[in-house]
């Protein structure tokens, strides 16, 4: 029961904070013009001073998976409405309170992970995915090496048809904990920026050595977006990058 109390408890703490603290970012977002279909279905305000009547977002919009770090999640919840969007979670003890966070939060997720409850996690994503939602995989997670792309996501993919968008996430100003992941949690008001990849198609029956290639060029352009985000107050200009 008390185990029961501490896990509500941190549930509650965890989804009033992050709620609290969204609320208060002020995110600039950057895509190529490849990825805008994949963010209409999952970005209500996209656009939104230049909205045009007489086209319905839902009409045009695509789902696709968002490639994440786990020590960036955070950016998640700047995407609306979370109701779109499915995430992949573990069956850890810290997988549970995140999870249940998540779905407080508007979110569905899926619990599952290489070590525990893998088959039943990718079913669920398969099944988020025909029914036209989002899916966000943390591609490092759930225990690292840290910003190490893990081949589970390009399997998902090759599955769903889904294209794989590189999502990275950035605050101006923000406490990074002391875990394998390097969590980030921006400040109260802090600037936040998204940057967002070119989309990357997997083709079905791909080998496993086309496989092994495709997650490195992933882990690339995550890399490259990642160090693009930490120069990018110092040095304010994104034009052009290549996701």
């Amino acid at each position: 029961m008390l185990d029961r109390f501490r896990r509500f408890s941190l549930v509650k703490v965890c989804k009033l904070g992050a709620n609290f603290f969204t609320s208060t970012y002020r995110i600039k977002a950057f895509y190529p013009a490849e990825t805008k279909p994949y963010l209409e279905n999952i970005w209500e305000d996209l656009d939104e001073n230049s909205p045009d009547p007489t086209v319905s977002k839902t009409e045009n919009s695509k789902s696709a998976i968002f490639a994440i770090y786990h020590g960036r999640m955070s950016g998640l919840c700047g995407l609306w409405p979370h109701e779109k969007l499915t995430i992949l979670i573990s069956n850890s003890r810290d997988g549970e309170i995140i999870a249940r966070a998540c779905q407080e939060m508007g979110f569905s997720t899926a619990r599952g992970s290489p070590a525990h409850g893998g088959v039943k996690g990718a079913l669920e994503m398969v099944s988020a995915a025909k029914g036209n939602r989002n899916l966000a995989f943390m591609v490092d997670g759930p225990r690292g090496p840290k910003y190490e792309v893990k081949a589970g996501l390009i399997r998902l993919a090759e599955i769903t048809g889904l294209p794989i968008i590189p999502f990275v996430s950035y605050g101006k100003q923000c406490y990074w904990m002391d875990s394998w992941d390097n969590f980030m949690a921006p400040w109260w008001g802090t600037p936040m920026l998204y940057l967002f990849g070119h989309p990357i198609d997997i083709p079905k029956g791909i080998s496993e050595n086309d496989g092994q290639k495709l997650s490195e060029l992933l882990e690339a352009r995550m890399k490259d977006l990642k160090n693009l985000a930490e120069k990018f107050y110092a040095e304010p200009m994104v034009e052009n990058f290549k996701g």
